[in-house]
């Protein structure tokens, strides 16, 4: 087996983990965002801060820094790999190439994230003392991402642990086709290739990907959140529509764009510091 098959694999894990550090606090506020109704950034920042402390911003970060290198491990390995299957006689890849690799690599990512997002979900919805300020409570408390994960799989087998998951695949599987064509046009518009870049351009161009990428999908991402934060024992929505539908309706059409200013500020540095640990993994052969 040809040895670069592995590289974009262990590129992918140390881009993933640098990426997940960089992003986390702000993803905590943008899920709370999401869920908890109608709450504005200084609000969540305020109260995660006054009830939770600096840790609060770091709520369900232990299973994902465990996960996210296996996460982006599969994303990047497969993208990678396709990339080089379909081989455009060694001319540059078409935008089509990019596209249909980059879905692959969402699909695939998909049986691990679903559940890793599902237990980070959990967590970051758990407030502590505060829960009353915050107008909102989680439905149920858990000590830890292996008891969360543990509880949800006595409850319902392995579907309670992939609640969410044909959400996530509607959000994810176009968006990371996208996601990779946008990097792709902007390392060609500025250095002329990814090989080129420097790593500024490269922390711009993953950056600017990860921003435009996110901002497309904001809708789909506050349904998916509400659907995996719902109570298994009493759940409030039945499937994907449901949840469009009963959230609009109880809050209106602005319940879409909850979290658009976290989301977006945290997709900049997050996947910044994804492609400049993934690229300059490939380029050195780590």
């Amino acid at each position: 087996m040809d040895k670069d098959f592995f590289f974009d694999f262990i590129a992918g894990w140390i881009g993933g983990c640098a990426g997940l550090i960089a992003g986390h606090p702000m993803d905590t506020i943008k899920v709370r965002q999401q869920v908890m109704g109608r709450l504005s950034v200084l609000k969540c920042l305020m109260n995660t801060y006054k009830f939770e402390g600096f840790r609060g911003f770091y709520k369900g970060l232990g299973f994902p820094l465990l996960a996210t290198g296996t996460l982006n491990s599969l994303f990047f390995g497969v993208y990678g790999n396709s990339m080089r299957y379909i081989d455009n006689d060694g001319k540059k890849p078409t935008y089509g190439h990019v596209f249909w690799s980059g879905c692959a690599g969402g699909i695939v990512q998909l049986f691990v994230a679903c559940p890793v997002d599902l237990v980070k979900i959990k967590m970051q919805m758990q407030t502590g003392n505060g829960s009353k300020s915050w107008g909102s409570e989680s439905n149920v408390s858990y000590k830890g991402p292996t008891q969360c994960l543990s509880a949800l799989y006595k409850r319902q087998g392995i579907p309670g642990c992939y609640k969410g998951l044909v959400s996530m695949g509607v959000r994810d599987v176009p968006s990371f086709g996208f996601y990779m064509v946008i990097y792709e046009a902007f390392t060609r518009a500025i250095s002329g290739s990814e090989e080129n870049a420097s790593p500024l351009s490269l922390v711009f161009c993953g950056g600017m990907a990860g921003a435009i990428s996110w901002m497309t999908v904001v809708p789909l991402d506050v349904i998916k959140s509400r659907i995996q934060n719902d109570n298994p024992a009493n759940p409030k929505y039945k499937n994907f529509w449901d949840c469009a539908v009963k959230s609009y309706r109880s809050e209106g059409v602005s319940v879409f764009t909850r979290g658009f200013i976290m989301v977006t500020l945290r997709a900049f540095p997050t996947n910044g510091a994804i492609f400049l640990g993934y690229t300059n993994s490939i380029t050195n052969k780590i």
